[in-house]
């Protein structure tokens, strides 16, 4: 189906073709900044990376609503435009892909230093030993040892 739009109308999508080059170009920058961030050893804080990642994929993922809704109007904007918005898109996937690995990295990563937080809190501790008869350490008894039937040591 053949659509005719007027040249206001497509100088309106071939700027929201732009709008959303400059999305995808800072949404990749962005998640690239992140994954460097990621791959420090002193795993510095993202949240500020996070949330601007959160709004550009919201801003993204809304005109890409609108362009399955509106397909054949938005395939009058400029061939070229259009191309190099498929080729920002192409780059962004790697980006989050590449991105998403760092994530899931560090996410083992802290889980694994949760864990061992964990284990080292819940672990029982061994009483300390004491000296044996023979002068040698030796573990404590289980249960207290009774010097009389009254009192325990």
């Amino acid at each position: 189906m053949q659509i005719s739009l007027s040249s206001a109308t497509i100088a309106k999508i071939d700027s929201s073709i732009l709008h959303m080059i400059s999305v995808a170009d800072e949404l990749i920058s962005v998640t690239s900044e992140e994954s460097r961030r990621l791959q420090e050893e002193a795993q510095p804080a993202i949240d500020d990376l996070l949330a601007r990642k959160r709004e550009l994929i919201h801003d993204y993922e809304n005109w890409i609503k609108l362009f399955r809704t509106q397909k054949n109007v938005l395939l009058q904007a400029s061939p070229m435009l259009f191309e190099e918005l498929l080729e920002r898109n192409r780059e962004l996937s790697v980006c989050l892909a590449e991105n998403n690995k760092h994530l899931e990295k560090a996410m083992t990563s802290n889980r694994r230093r949760v864990d061992t937080i964990m284990q080292v809190i819940r672990e029982e501790r061994k009483p300390p030993a004491v000296y044996g008869g023979n002068g040698q350490y030796k573990d404590r008894p289980a249960a207290p040892v009774s010097l009389r039937p009254v009192r325990e040591a």
